[in-house]
């Protein structure tokens, strides 16, 4: 009798195999599992791999913006992946449309729009302080830096903050160009870069080659991490 691959998959998914690829630490196979999300195609895993395994055991609050396309009542596969990954965490998916999110006690959905302050506030009201950011939202610029801008002070210490497809910062129709604005993603990764090194002691030991750069008000700005497409702020513990 032959068995098809969505059948292979449903059968994995039943028995338990995301726990056992999250123990294993590998994200992209847990992406596969779970039908090839985008974070899979564009690359991002091993990034997930490196940035946030050694936080999968750990008890998170995780909050991913975006989770699913447009006119589709239907979650992405992301959510899926972060339920067995994060296994003893609980999960929350931010999107501007509804989702039928049916994941178990530790998956939870809210709507809300990633450019509105108090949506945001709402979220946090509902579910606490996060202890780590996805952002997959619309990567419009301006929603990239409002979605930062509100939720990276609540962010609790020791966070990690996760911004994916940074090349919409050179799109002109969301706000980007070449080089980026300022209001972009990577404009506003260009900033933290300032955070990062205005904690730098030199400034202080030799006042001779000027003063700390001037950063963003963001402190609290441990580390920036870039790769292509992806980018991760880690929080001061």
């Amino acid at each position: 009798m032959s068995i098809t691959w969505k059948a292979l998959r449903r059968l994995s998914r039943l028995s338990h195999a995301g726990v056992v690829l999250a123990a294993l630490n590998q994200p992209t196979a847990l992406g596969v599992l779970y039908g090839g999300t985008d974070k899979v195609k564009h690359g991002y895993m091993p990034v997930y791999a490196n940035h946030l395994g050694g936080r999968r055991f750990e008890r998170n609050l995780v909050f991913e913006i975006g989770v699913g396309g447009y006119g589709d009542r239907r979650p992405g596969g992301s959510l899926a992946i972060w339920r067995d990954y994060f296994v003893r965490s609980r999960v929350v998916g931010i999107d501007l449309h509804d989702k039928d999110v049916h994941l178990g006690h530790r998956v939870s959905f809210q709507q809300a729009d990633q450019s509105s302050e108090a949506d945001l506030r709402s979220v946090v009201d509902r579910h606490g302080p996060p202890d780590i950011v996805i952002d997959d939202g619309s990567h419009i610029g301006e929603h990239v830096l409002a979605s930062f801008r509100f939720l990276f002070p609540l962010l609790r210490p020791g966070g990690i903050y996760v911004i994916e497809d940074l090349s919409t910062s050179y799109d002109p129709e969301r706000g980007g160009g070449d080089p980026p604005p300022e209001a972009t993603a990577v404009g506003l990764l260009q900033g933290l870069v300032n955070c990062a090194q205005s904690e730098d002691p030199t400034f202080l030991v030799r006042p001779d080659w000027g003063p700390a750069p001037k950063a963003p008000p963001y402190p609290g700005v441990k580390s920036v991490h870039v790769y292509p497409g992806i980018a991760v702020v880690n929080k001061v513990a």
